[in-house]
C-alpha cells in the first residue's frame, strides 16, 4: 500500500463535524492558513457529506458566489464523505485536521499528522468518564463505547484546549495522552475581534455618534443541545422538546426575536410550531450556518448544557440557561463535570416564566449585572482565546512538518 498510495506531506484534509458543515476549528485554521504564505505549496481538501452538499446546492435566492463564501470553502478541492475519492485522500493526505472523532475503521498511516482541534469546553461529561451508556442511538455497550475512545485519541499528534479546565478533563476523557496545545479555539478568534470592536463602538456611541441597530428587536439565540435518550434515526437525534415557543412569542414577541440554531445531531422538524415561523418570531438555522455568525449577530445568547457559553462569553453579552429537564440530564443522563447553578455565566431557568422574567430584566432595565457576570466568567474559561489562536494552531502545524515557506 505504502508503494502504490505513498503519503503526499503536501496534502491537508479540513472536515468539521463529520462532514456536517463548514465551521468551527477547521474552518477557521483553514482561513488563516490560506493568508498564511508559509502554506501555499500545501494542497488542501475540504469533505463534506451528501445531504450539506445537496441542500447547499438547493439554497434557494442566493448567488452561486454567495453560497461560496458563505457556506462552502474557496481555494481547494471539495470531496464526498464515504466516496471513493474520500477513501483515497484520507488514505494519502499528510495532515489531519477535524474537530470530531473519526470512524474506527479509518487507518492513520505512518508519516500522517493528526491535528484533532476538538469542539468545545465539557459542562457534561464524556466518553471515558460516563458511568453509563444512555445514548439510545448507539448500538453497543459502555466498554466497547469507551475502547473507541482510547483507539481514536491514539491517533491524535495534538489536542488543542481553550483553558486550564479542559487541560485537566479532555486528555483523561478522551482517554488521549499526547501532546497538548493551551492556545484557545481558533473558532473564537473572529469572536476576540467582534468584542473588541465593540468596545470601540461603545466609546463612540458614548461621545455621541450613535449607531443603529436595525428594527431596535433584540435578537436571541437559542442554542441547545441534544438529549442521549432523544434517538430519532440515522444519526440524528430530536430538536429540543421542551420549550413552547408560542408562551414566549406571546410574551416577547413585540420586542424580541429567536434564532434557533439546531445542534448538527439534531432534526429540527416540526420542533417549531408553524405559527411562529410565519411570524417571524422564530427563524430556525441547520448546519449549512456557522454558529459564530448567529453569535455575531445576537444581543443575548440562550441555551443549556452545550459548550456555546463558553464560547458566546468572550463577546461579553449576556447568557441565560434554559434547563427544562436539569436534575434528569445531571442526575440520570450525563452528569457533569461543574456545578452548573454555581459557575453560570447567567440566570438559571426551569420554566418559560422565568425565562421571560429574567430577559425582561436584562434588555428592559438593565443588563449590567448579566454582563458583568459574563466578564468574571470569561476571566476563568477563555483564558487562551486572545484573538491569535489559528496563528498558533498553524505554528504547530508548520513546526511539526517543517514548513517554512521557503
Amino acid at each position: 500500500m505504502t508503494r502504490v498510495l505513498p503519503v503526499n506531506h503536501k496534502k491537508i484534509i479540513f472536515m468539521s463535524n463529520m462532514g456536517r458543515n463548514y465551521s468551527d476549528n477547521p474552518k477557521a485554521i483553514y482561513e488563516a492558513m490560506r493568508k498564511d504564505g508559509r502554506f501555499s505549496c500545501l494542497k488542501p481538501i475540504w469533505v463534506f457529506n451528501g445531504d450539506y452538499l445537496k441542500k447547499i446546492k438547493d439554497l434557494e435566492g442566493r448567488s452561486e458566489e454567495d453560497t461560496q463564501r458563505k457556506f462552502l470553502p474557496r481555494g481547494c478541492r471539495m470531496v464526498r464523505y464515504g466516496g471513493l475519492r474520500y477513501y483515497f485522500h484520507m488514505a494519502t493526505a499528510g495532515i489531519w485536521v477535524f474537530n470530531t472523532r473519526q470512524e474506527p475503521y479509518l487507518i492513520k498511516r505512518k508519516g500522517t499528522l493528526y491535528f484533532m482541534t476538538w469542539h468545545g469546553t465539557p459542562l457534561k461529561k464524556l466518553g471515558l468518564d460516563l458511568d453509563r451508556l444512555n445514548m439510545t442511538g448507539e448500538d453497543r455497550d459502555l466498554d466497547s463505547y469507551k475502547a473507541s475512545f482510547i483507539e481514536e485519541a491514539a491517533k491524535w499528534d495534538f489536542l488543542i484546549v481553550q483553558n486550564d479546565f479542559s487541560e485537566k478533563v479532555l486528555p483523561g476523557s478522551l482517554g488521549y495522552k499526547g501532546d497538548i496545545l493551551k492556545i484557545g479555539y481558533p473558532r473564537n478568534d473572529i469572536l476576540v475581534k467582534t468584542w473588541k470592536a465593540a468596545r470601540v463602538r461603545d466609546v463612540l456611541e458614548a461621545a455621541g455618534k450613535r449607531i443603529s441597530n436595525s428594527d431596535g428587536k433584540k435578537q436571541l439565540l437559542y442554542a441547545p443541545t441534544w438529549r442521549d435518550d432523544e434517538y430519532l434515526r440515522g444519526g440524528f437525534y430530536k430538536g429540543p422538546s421542551g420549550i413552547n415557543f408560542k408562551k414566549l412569542e406571546k410574551a416577547l414577541g413585540n420586542k424580541y426575536r429567536i434564532a434557533l440554531k439546531l445542534h448538527y445531531l439534531t432534526d429540527g422538524k416540526a420542533v417549531v410550531p408553524e405559527s411562529c415561523r410565519k411570524s417571524g418570531f422564530v427563524k430556525v438555522y441547520g448546519n449549512e450556518t456557522d454558529i459564530t455568525d448567529l453569535y455575531i449577530a445576537s444581543d443575548g445568547l440562550i441555551t443549556d448544557y452545550s459548550s456555546v457559553f463558553f464560547d458566546y462569553s468572550v463577546l461579553e453579552r449576556p447568557i441565560f440557561f434554559f434547563c427544562y429537564d436539569l436534575e434528569k440530564y445531571r442526575d440520570e443522563l450525563r452528569g457533569f463535570y461543574l456545578n452548573l447553578e454555581e459557575i453560570a455565566p447567567g440566570p438559571i431557568s426551569t420554566d418559560e416564566n422565568k425565562l421571560i422574567r429574567d430577559l425582561k430584566d436584562c434588555f428592559e432595565k438593565d443588563d449590567l449585572k448579566y454582563v458583568e457576570r459574563v466578564r468574571a466568567f470569561k476571566k476563568t474559561y477563555n483564558e487562551y482565546d486572545d484573538g491569535h489562536s489559528s496563528e498558533k494552531a498553524l505554528d504547530a502545524i508548520a513546526g511539526k512538518r517543517g514548513i517554512t515557506g521557503k
